[in-house]
C-alpha cells in the first residue's frame, strides 16, 4: 500500500508514462525499452522479432511483467517467465518461470483493464503478487502458485508484512452460489504452506489497517458491506 501521497503522485506520473503499444512491451517514455531489461530465458519473439514482454500492472513503483519464452523441444508451449522492475529504470528487481498464462485466454489481452487479477502488495512493500504470480522483493525470489500437477492454483488478494497471503484455491469450475474457498499460505514456506481456512471465512481485502483488516462481503439482500476487523 502507498501511505504517503507524495509517492503515489510519483507513481502516478511515471505509470502514466508507461507505454502500451500493440506488441505489448512495457517501456518508459526517456528512460527505458522492455528489451533493454529482459529477464534471462526471454528473447525477442516473431519473424520480425517484435518486442516481447507484457507490462501486467504498477504498484509503489515496481512494473510486475510477463515474457514469452521459447517452444520446448517437443513443440509444446513453455511457462512465461514473470518479473518486476523498478518503475523509474527498468532494473529488473526479480523474476521466474510460472505456469500462468500471459493472456489466459482473455481476447482483449492481460493488461490494464482487462487484466484478470490486480496487482497488490504488503504494507510494507516486500511482498507483491497478481492471482498466482508472487514475488519476495527483499529475498529476490517469486513464489509460484499456478497449477501444477494435483495441486490447484492460488489466487492472493492482500499479503501481510510477516509473509501471510490470503486469498482463495482456484476451482476448474465452480457450482452456482458457491464461493471459492478461502486459503492462507506463508509465503516464506512456499506452495505447500497452503492451508484452506473453515468455510464460510472471508480473507481480507486489504492487511494492517491500524491493526485491522478491510472486509468486503454481502448481506442477504445483496448489498456491499465493507467492514474493519481487528486481529484476534
Amino acid at each position: 500500500m502507498i501511505t504517503c501521497w507524495t509517492t503515489l503522485r510519483e507513481t502516478a506520473r511515471l505509470a502514466a508514462a508507461m507505454t502500451w503499444p500493440s506488441t505489448l512491451a512495457p517501456a518508459l517514455v526517456g528512460h527505458w525499452v522492455s528489451d533493454s531489461v529482459r529477464p534471462s530465458g526471454t528473447a525477442r519473439t516473431g519473424d520480425l522479432a517484435p518486442f516481447n514482454g507484457l507490462a501486467y500492472g504498477v504498484i509503489d513503483g515496481h512494473v510486475l511483467a510477463g515474457w514469452q519464452t521459447r517452444d520446448k523441444e517437443d513443440s509444446t508451449a513453455a511457462n512465461p517467465v514473470w518479473s518486476v522492475h523498478d518503475l523509474g529504470t527498468g532494473r529488473l528487481q526479480a523474476s521466474m518461470t510460472c505456469g500462468y498464462d500471459l493472456n489466459n485466454n482473455i481476447n482483449a489481452g492481460n493488461y490494464g483493464s482487462h487484466r484478470e487479477y490486480g496487482v497488490v502488495a504488503s504494507p510494507d512493500g516486500r511482498y507483491l503478487a497478481a492471482g498466482p504470480v508472487v514475488f519476495d522483493l527483499r529475498r529476490k525470489k517469486g513464489i509460484c502458485l499456478a497449477k501444477s500437477g494435483d495441486r490447484k492454483a492460488i489466487v492472493i488478494v492482500s499479503i501481510r508484512d510477516d509473509g501471510t497471503a490470503y486469498g482463495a484455491v482456484q476451482q476448474d469450475s465452480t457450482a452456482e452460489g458457491t464461493e471459492p474457498a478461502a486459503v492462507q499460505v506463508d509465503l516464506n514456506e512456499g506452495p505447500d504452506t497452503a492451508k484452506v481456512l473453515g468455510r464460510g471465512t472471508i480473507a481480507p481485502l486489504v492487511t494492517n489497517v491500524k491493526g485491522a483488516g478491510l472486509f468486503l462481503s454481502r448481506d442477504d439482500n445483496g448489498a456491499l458491506r465493507v467492514s474493519l476487523r481487528r486481529e484476534r
